[in-house]
């Protein structure tokens, strides 16, 4: 909540803004569905088959690490950075490639959500246990998401009967006064229909959010949260060739934080989306998707700075999929209106995006192309065009090479350009152009990939001297290598996923590194099963990063390594004892200067899955 005062807004990192509906692929391949993303080209095509890489986390990585929340999970399986203002359910950030936290895209069953005020998604809001699967495209991403796929998109999927069927309940205990109670339910009901529902509950007295570095904030008390979460789905099959759907998400936390010595600030949230779609085969080669939704992230703090953010944002699309040379052709329009309702008196508070997009995928022998191009109309920047071109060549059975270019731009938040004493009107979107190039293949049973990658980011925003106000005045330059990994070790019962990024994530013009991003950051999944038992280690690294532009000796966040240790035992085909301890070690570490990172911790989960 810190960030939505006018100290922090001179230097908040983050900032998206114009986003657009994305339709999640429903008809994906009734025989298996779990080696196929939708993401990389807004439409169903195996993993393997993307010229774009895309880190998958599935049901079963997440079920297996038994994590609390999204960020955690990101942190040892997503392939990116994150940051924390705390313990659990405290504001969280993520950097995808070492570009900023704003020029990231987050989708919800293909709901774009976000704050246009501050710019990024809450992903602290987000409820982990109704999620069955996560999707993460690194790289610039705007010809299909429009604003502020500068650093890439992820794509959040709640659990579906399609994907994740049966009946869970759960209860939790841990550290920090932990509770946690979870109830699901999916199954296909007979006559082409199938619904999910799930509902969560998680309290916690947490721990203390900030440190005495904190000078302006720091209050020596516990930061709790009580968050309380829905979720459901339900898609109709009219007949074999058309489908509609609904599907809502909501999740209420109150959350406490510091704000000063003698304060008991805490603040009440509400992230929500809600979205109805229809599919359909019009003709033998026409396919189309019609979605609409709304999202909300609403955020009213009640301390020495009080006041209510409220961002909605109505979406459309509709999506056509035809054969043409030799592929398929995708064709789109897109409608976003975003609207801002605060105790803070902006000057503009609504804006509209209709956007348009032109794409193509295809086979040409052992070659794999896409091509695709988006026009943004924006109301207050006028056009902008972004596009990208992908490349995959085969060559060899188990080996393919490929190759990417794409362009990318985000646009100032609301914040930014209008907050009182505090805004610049005449801001202009960021823009960024990037290249990769990667190898993917298959060596002795493992899955294998490596990618490098340059993204030239201009007119980056900055809050520059001597009034630090907002200014189109940076040029960023980021490269970098990231390297995975993953299979079974010796034998089919220990498996492993493992990611590791070297990058250079520097201002072009001071060749200062970025704030808060490191050089080398990396993951280890490391699963092994015996009969009914499962046990397992999550292991993360960061490297040396700082907490300001330049650099500053003071600013400088040391390097640091976390251990959690995870395991299972289903002591009846029904009944499930699970069990998980973070920061093994006890490292002492932070994310942000000022704020504590969680110790050690544990929590113990009994699971019922009755058999339906």
């Amino acid at each position: 909540m810190f960030l939505r005062t006018p100290v922090a807004l001179a230097v908040a990192l983050s900032a998206p803004v114009f986003v657009h509906a994305q339709t999640e692929g429903t008809n994906l391949p009734a025989s298996d569905t779990t080696d196929y993303v939708v993401t990389a080209s807004r439409m169903p095509e195996s993993a393997a088959q993307a010229v774009r890489p895309v880190t998958v986390i599935t049901a079963e990585d997440i079920r297996q690490s038994g994590v609390a929340s999204v960020t955690d999970l990101l942190r040892t399986l997503g392939g990116v950075e994150i940051t924390q203002n705390g313990g659990l359910g405290s504001s969280s950030s993520v950097f995808i490639r070492g570009a900023n936290s704003d020029h990231t895209v987050v989708l919800v069953d293909g709901v774009r959500i976000g704050s246009a005020t501050l710019g990024t998604a809450a992903f602290e809001s987000i409820p982990l246990a109704l999620i069955e699967r996560i999707e993460v495209l690194p790289g610039p991403s705007s010809s299909l998401y429009g604003s502020d796929a500068i650093g890439g998109v992820i794509q959040i999927f709640t659990k579906s009967a399609k994907r994740s069927p049966g009946a869970s309940i759960a209860l939790t205990a841990g550290s920090h006064d932990l509770r946690q109670a979870t109830a699901s339910y999916a199954a296909a009901l007979g006559q082409g229909t199938q619904l999910s529902l799930g509902l969560n509950y998680l309290s916690t007295d947490g721990i203390n959010a900030t440190t005495p570095d904190n000078t302006y904030n720091y209050n020596p008390d516990r930061d709790g949260l009580l968050q309380r979460s829905g979720q459901l789905r339900l898609t109709q099959q009219i007949n074999a060739d058309h489908e509609v759907g609904v599907q809502w998400l909501r999740s209420a936390s109150k959350g406490r934080f510091d704000d000063g010595p003698n304060i008991d600030s805490y603040s009440q949230s509400v992230t929500q989306t809600l979205g109805a779609h229809w599919n359909g085969q019009l003709t033998q080669s026409w396919r189309s998707e019609l979605s609409v939704a709304r999202s909300q992230d609403q955020s009213t703090s009640y301390s020495s700075y009080p006041g209510t953010f409220n961002t909605r944002e109505d979406q459309a699309s509709w999506l056509n999929r035809l054969p043409a040379f030799g592929g398929t052709a995708t064709v789109g329009l897109e409608w976003l209106k975003q609207s801002v309702d605060s105790t803070t008196d902006y000057t503009v508070d609504q804006r509209t995006v209709r956007s348009a997009l032109v794409g193509w995928k295809g086979q040409i022998g052992e070659h794999s192309l896409q091509a695709d191009v988006r026009e943004d109309r924006n109301s207050q920047f006028g056009h902008h065009t972004t596009a990208q071109l992908g490349w995959g060549w085969q060559l060899a059975q188990d080996w393919r090479l490929r190759a990417a270019w794409g362009s990318a731009f985000h646009a100032p938040t609301f914040n930014t350009l209008y907050y009182p004493g505090f805004g610049n009107p005449d801001l202009k979107p960021e823009q960024s152009d990037s290249y990769e190039l990667g190898l993917d293949g298959k060596l002795a049973g493992l899955e294998l990939g490596a990618t490098v990658f340059d993204n030239h980011i201009r007119d980056l925003i900055d809050y520059a001297p001597p009034d630090y106000l907002p200014a189109n005045v940076n040029k960023a330059r980021i490269t970098g290598l990231s390297l995975k990994a993953g299979g079974a070790l010796i034998d089919r019962d220990t498996r492993f996923k493992v990611n590791l990024t070297w990058q250079d994530p520097k201002n072009d013009e001071t060749e200062q590194l970025l704030r808060r991003r490191a050089r080398v950051f990396g993951g280890l999944h490391l699963t092994h099963s015996a009969g009914p038992a499962q046990i397992g280690t999550d292991v993360s690294w960061v490297g040396r990063r700082f907490d300001s532009a330049d650099q500053s000796a003071g600013s400088a966040m040391g390097a640091y390594g976390l251990v959690a240790v995870f395991g299972s035992w289903a002591f009846t085909p029904e009944w499930r004892l699970e069990a998980r301890v973070n920061n093994l070690g006890d490292k002492h570490y932070t994310t942000a200067q000022g704020y504590s990172a969680p110790g050690r911790e544990g929590q113990v989960t009994l699971r019922w899955t009755p058999a339906l």
